[in-house]
């Protein structure tokens, strides 16, 4: 991870809350998953990203 990186990041949490950038990154995985299975009938990967999804959604945010 690259510092430029970490700094894109730390702005987009401090401009939308971390709890935002997390059900961002649920959506976008869930998206993945869709994707993948859709155009690329690559269950296995798919599946990969809607655990990723499911983990983030059960991170409970209170910052």
């Amino acid at each position: 991870m690259t510092k430029e990186y970490m700094e894109s990041l730390e702005l987009l949490v401090d401009k939308l809350t971390l709890a935002a950038v997390l059900e961002m990154l649920e959506r976008i995985s869930h998206k993945k998953a869709e994707n993948l299975r859709t155009h690329w009938q690559d269950e296995n990967s798919a599946k990969l990203w809607d655990k990723a999804a499911r983990q983030i959604e059960q991170i409970n945010i209170d910052v």
